[in-house]
């Protein structure tokens, strides 16, 4: 296990004195031997930098779009991509799959480890350094290691759960994995120790470190995401509360001003928790390569013509979450999320990924719209405002009480219309049934959040519940019919990534997700 969990003690820290402009844009400069460090209170802020700018590392982005996204309904390929990404989405995923690699995320685990440990050793060699100080970096840091975490469970299930730090040589790093429901209640229980002993700021005094750092809000949020995983509808509700009450948190409502806001200008009144990027040496290249760029307009991955739609040709694909039917009435009929978003070219049927690359894009009054890529500075949004309520939406439905459906749609709306240029409201009483509400809470989840490395999590979280991948495969069979592989999942272990070889290669204390284990022996 030793060579995904050792990252060296360089840590990706400097020395001095950080100004509040540019706290997290901390560079490497030279490497730190570890005894002549941890004395000062900035010492502690640039490894609680490294915590942050770590998530920001291409491995980690990429990995954020392929566990949480690829393998979902919202996309097939674009133009050239790698093997690996090629396999997946030919539904041939393998232990040797690049991206079956964990190791981007215990790299992000193992300096917030090593921070928790050291930390508290500074409060007697620099009175600067307080034991409020301590305690607000204890929050942030548990809060950035329970995010890692949740990205492994829900890629994986079963995780080895590490809390020690990689400091030596003599350490055992042959750990196994811990069931799901261990690191589940350890990352609850220390999310609700930070958030209970106030722990995390509710600002930081300015905007981009607002959205940059961990506050109580993106705390909540990421307890609420972990409360619907494990299907607590209760707790999950009582989270995006707290949230939803938070006045600092509004909805861009004018609609031609929604998606520069959010995605070009970033850090939003809606914006939670962003992992933060500019034009220096802190690019997002993962998003300018695999959805749009400056040269180019179709990234590795584009959106399905099957579920493509085009307001001004008319063209809806037959799965398409825009101009859906419902009874005799249309849902998203002038839902400008459907073109700001997604790029159509109808003369080649290419629906490409204009969301995060793109700048900012127009329409004339026939619908027609003008498009301005970007550069490489995107924000990757991990929280914001809508996904909360549409979380908050979910558990709601699923509690599945006639009186929680008013409360459900009246979220559901507050989404839906502030994207639809008609101005006409879902109506709640076109939903009658449990799984007609799921769906629709399913579907408002797909159109506002397309490609944020949401909708396979999404997916994932159906099939748990329905403890079956047959609705799983309905969805996402249907972005393509020429795949040489079944998509989706052939059984509900296989939702999961599997371990790579590597990692296995590496401890032997380490088993195969069931489902990969046995395809992998029998060749199936």
């Amino acid at each position: 296990m030793k060579n995904y969990i050792i990252i060296g003690l360089s840590f990706l820290f400097v020395l001095g004195t950080a100004s509040c402009d540019d706290w997290l844009e901390m560079k490497p400069e030279n490497e730190i031997v570890l005894e002549d460090f941890w004395k000062t209170k900035t010492d502690v802020e640039s490894v609680l930098s490294a915590c942050y700018r770590s998530l920001s590392e291409r491995a980690a982005i990429e990995r954020m779009i392929v566990w949480g996204e690829l393998r979902s309904d919202n996309m097939v390929g674009g133009r050239i991509q790698s093997s690996d990404m090629t396999r997946i989405l030919d539904g041939n995923l393998t232990s040797q799959n690049t991206y079956a690699n964990w190791g981007a995320f215990y790299s992000t685990i193992n300096i917030c480890n090593t921070l928790l440990y050291y930390a508290p050793q500074v409060l007697d060699k620099d009175q600067n350094f307080t034991q409020r100080d301590l305690n607000l970096v204890r929050g942030e840091a548990i809060t950035l290691r329970a995010l890692a975490y949740f990205y492994l469970v829900r890629a994986f299930r079963d995780v080895p759960l590490i809390t020690d730090p990689s400091i030596n040589d003599t350490q055992d790093y042959n750990k196994p994995q811990d069931a799901e429901q261990v690191v589940l209640d350890f990352i609850i229980s220390d999310l609700k120790e930070a958030i209970s002993n106030n722990w995390l700021r509710d600002s930081y005094g300015d905007n981009e470190r607002n959205k940059g750092r961990i506050t109580q809000s993106a705390a909540n949020a990421l307890l609420a995401d972990i409360y619907l995983w494990k299907d607590d509808y209760e707790n999950c509700i009582k989270c995006c509360d707290k949230i939803l009450a938070n006045t600092d948190l509004k909805l861009i409502k004018e609609k031609e001003q929604m998606y520069s806001q959010v995605f070009y200008r970033k850090n939003s009144t809606e914006s939670i928790f962003e992992i933060q990027f500019d034009e220096d040496d802190m690019k997002n290249l993962a998003i300018t390569d695999w959805y749009c760029s400056l040269e180019n307009y179709l990234g590795y991955i584009s959106f399905p013509p099957a579920l493509g739609y085009d307001l001004i040709t008319g063209y809806t694909g037959a799965h398409s979450p825009f101009n859906y039917k419902v009874g005799t009435v249309y849902e998203s009929v002038k839902d400008i999320r459907s073109w700001n978003f997604i790029r159509n070219f109808p003369e080649s049927g290419i629906f490409s990924i204009f969301k995060y690359g793109g700048r900012s894009v127009t329409k004339t009054e026939n619908y027609k719209p003008s498009y301005y890529n970007s550069s490489v500075t995107s924000n990757w949004i991990v929280y914001r405002l809508s996904d909360i309520m549409l979380l908050k939406a979910e558990a709601l439905v699923q509690q599945g009480k006639e009186e929680d459906w008013k409360d459900a749609v009246s979220l559901i709306n507050a989404v839906y219309l502030r994207s639809n240029e008609d101005g006409i409201p879902l109506n709640a009483s076109l939903y009658t049934t449990k799984f007609e509400r799921e769906r629709l809470v399913m579907r408002e989840r797909q159109r506002e959040l397309l490609f944020e490395g949401k909708r396979w999590f999404d997916l994932m979280r159906m099939a748990r519940r329905e403890k079956d991948v047959t609705n799983l495969n309905l969805l996402v069979t249907a972005k393509r019919d020429d795949s040489p592989a079944p998509l989706g999942a052939l059984v509900l272990d296989a939702i999961y990534m599997p371990v790579a070889k590597s990692e296995l290669d590496a401890n032997k204390n380490l088993v195969q997700n069931k489902f990969y284990k046995e395809s992998e022996t029998t060749g199936k």
